[in-house]
């Protein structure tokens, strides 16, 4: 097999792991609106998802999530979400010890989970999931006023569609004084 025989993102990766480099080499395929003193935890591209009887379709939006984090350690003593075009967020909304994020680890299905994150600003409830196991992506639901009003998907391919540093950190573990471990107030379904 040679190099040619990669698509750009399993070359990157390939690449990357012959380097000794963990997944975060691979990040620069998705963009990004964390900072330099920031580490990326999450960025995804998302993309508006339309259910119907016929099935589920997905429409890019052009915009990219990003869940900023402190640039070193384990214990996660900030945290900040951004949504918007690449270069340009849009929305930010930062943890704080006064206003903290919500974190929560759910099964969907014996074969799947998720890490979810959540806040609120306002009469909105926003929460980020990622998908754990035999499942992959990450989504954005938002509610305002208890009516589920936005629902977008990153697509399935990390590297490419997203990319997380879910295999750094031990969510169920994760010791932080702006995160506080709670279940969703919405049905996420």
């Amino acid at each position: 097999m040679k190099l040619s025989d990669f698509t750009l993102p399993t070359a990157v990766m390939a690449i990357s792991a012959l380097l000794g480099c963990s997944s975060s080499c691979a990040q620069g395929q998705v963009p990004t609106h964390c900072i330099a003193a920031e580490r990326t935890f999450i960025t995804a591209k998302m993309q508006k998802v339309h259910t119907s009887k016929a099935g589920t379709t997905f429409s890019p939006t052009g915009k990219v999530l990003s869940i900023c984090i402190n640039p070193q350690g384990q214990t996660i003593t900030q945290m900040t979400y951004r949504y918007g075009v690449p270069g340009n967020a849009e929305f930010e909304q930062s943890a704080s010890t006064a206003s903290k994020f919500a974190i929560f680890t759910r099964s969907t299905t014996p074969h799947t989970g998720e890490n979810v994150i959540g806040f609120n600003k306002g009469n909105f409830h926003y929460y980020v999931s990622e998908s754990l196991g035999m499942g992959s992506g990450v989504s954005l639901i938002v509610f305002g006023n208890g009516k589920r009003i936005t629902d977008l998907f990153s697509g399935n391919n990390e590297g490419t569609d997203f990319f997380s540093l879910q295999d750094e950190f031990d969510f169920d573990a994760i010791k932080s004084p702006v995160l506080v471990r709670r279940a969703p107030v919405d049905d996420l379904k």
